[in-house]
């Protein structure tokens, strides 16, 4: 799957169970394999609005995992309910 294109300092977020890896769409059902890969992605303007949903998101849904990436695709952060991976 191809990292969204994203202005300078937008971050996307992608959700992920956290027991499986499975990947989820934003309505939160599973993304199967040759469906529209712009359903998974959610993006924020900047970081700390990303990071402030998905420690929000990981706290009220901790089957779940996420990680934010910045606009160039790099990975900036991986959060599931242990906290912050590294």
């Amino acid at each position: 799957m191809d990292a969204p294109k994203l202005k300078e300092n937008e971050c996307s977020v992608l959700i992920a169970e956290y027991s499986t890896g499975h990947v989820y769409k934003k309505d939160l059902t599973i993304f199967l394999d040759g469906e529209d890969e712009n359903e998974i992605f959610q993006i924020f303007e900047n970081f700390d609005k990303a990071k402030k949903f998905v420690l929000n998101f990981v706290d009220t849904n901790s089957e779940f995992e996420c990680v934010i990436y910045d606009y160039a695709g790099e990975h900036l952060f991986t959060c599931d309910k242990n906290g912050e991976r590294r």
